[in-house]
């Protein structure tokens, strides 16, 4: 696909949204409520694939997209929200969230560019 002048700034957009929010809600909320949740029984830290600072963070998350775009697409956000939250856990690697996050965001913007011209 070669890039347009109408969607070279939003391919940009999507990839500083990444950065933005991967800095705010990985190495921000979700740092610091695995932090805070060092003190709990590892009961109450993890249950299964998901932790609870991640499950916390990921609903923020959705909860900031539905606030900003639709809540439809905040309950959409909820599972790639997961993802990345455990690749955190798992690597504590901000540069791997940001890049999965990036892909993430340029395949849905290429989806959404392709239905588009499908309608």
């Amino acid at each position: 696909m070669q890039a347009t002048s109408w969607n070279q700034p939003l391919l940009l957009s999507l990839l500083a949204a990444a950065v933005l929010e991967e800095i705010v809600f990985r190495t921000g909320i979700q740092e610091t409520l695995l932090r805070v949740s060092a003190d709990l029984p590892l009961l109450l830290r993890r249950k299964g694939f998901c932790s609870a600072p991640n499950l916390a963070t990921a609903l923020v998350f959705a909860l900031a997209h539905g606030l900003a775009r639709s809540w439809w697409l905040g309950l959409a956000v909820i599972p790639p929200a997961l993802s990345l939250g455990w690749l955190y856990e798992r690597r504590r690697s901000l540069w791997r969230c940001i890049a999965l996050h990036a892909a993430m965001n340029c395949a849905w913007f290429l989806a959404a560019s392709r239905y588009s011209t499908l309608s």
